[in-house]
C-alpha cells in the first residue's frame, strides 16, 4: 500500500524545553488533542521515555502508540503497534530552539491505510487532528509563559497540573 506522510512545523513563543515537558507527559495529552489518553506502561529511565505505552481513544477507535525513540528536550519517535485503521505508523516530534524564548515543532508522521483507497481521508483527519492539537498547545503554553513572571518546575503531582517545565526567567 502507499505510504502517506503528514508533516507539520509550528512555532510558539516559549522555550523548547516547556513543549517538550507538555508533549511527552502522555497522561495529560487529552488537554490539547481531541482524543482520551492513558499510560499504560512506563518506560525507561523516564516514565514517559522509551518504551512507555500509552492507550489512546479517539472517536470509535482505541489504540495504543509506545515510545521507541527519546532525548529529554530534544525529540520524541512512537509508532502504533495495535488498534488503529493504519499501518507502519509512525510519528517523530522534533523540538528545536529558535532563540531563548521561541522554539519550534517538527511533527512528522508516516503510515499506510488498512483500506486501500482511504489513505487520502486519513491523512485529511490526521492533518486536522494535530493542527488542532499544536494549536491548542501553543496557545496553553504561550498563555501560562507570558502570564507567569516565574515558573516553577514541572511537577507531575495533581495540585501543579498547569505548571510548566522551567527555570526562572525574567521579562
Amino acid at each position: 500500500m502507499t505510504i502517506h506522510t503528514v508533516t507539520l512545523e509550528v512555532t510558539a513563543n516559549v522555550p523548547k524545553k516547556v513543549l517538550f515537558a507538555l508533549l511527552s507527559d502522555h497522561a495529560k495529552l487529552g488537554r490539547f488533542f481531541n482524543a482520551q489518553y492513558t499510560l499504560v506502561r512506563s518506560g525507561k529511565p523516564e516514565e514517559n521515555g522509551i518504551g512507555a505505552i500509552r492507550e489512546v481513544i479517539h472517536g470509535p477507535f482505541t489504540y495504543q502508540e509506545q515510545v521507541i525513540d527519546y532525548k529529554e528536550n530534544e525529540h520524541i519517535h512512537y509508532q502504533i503497534i495495535h488498534g488503529a485503521p493504519v499501518n507502519e505508523h509512525g510519528g517523530w516530534i522534533k523540538f528545536t530552539s529558535i532563540n531563548a524564548t521561541q522554539s519550534q515543532i517538527h511533527y512528522h508522521i508516516t503510515f499506510s491505510p488498512k483500506i486501500k483507497g482511504t489513505g487520502w481521508l486519513l491523512k485529511y483527519q490526521i492533518q486536522h487532528f494535530l493542527k488542532h492539537a499544536l494549536n491548542n498547545l501553543i496557545q496553553h503554553s504561550e498563555d501560562v509563559w507570558q502570564s507567569t513572571p516565574t515558573v516553577t518546575p514541572y511537577s507531575h503531582t495533581a495540585h501543579e497540573q498547569d505548571a510548566i517545565s522551567t527555570k526562572t526567567r525574567a521579562k
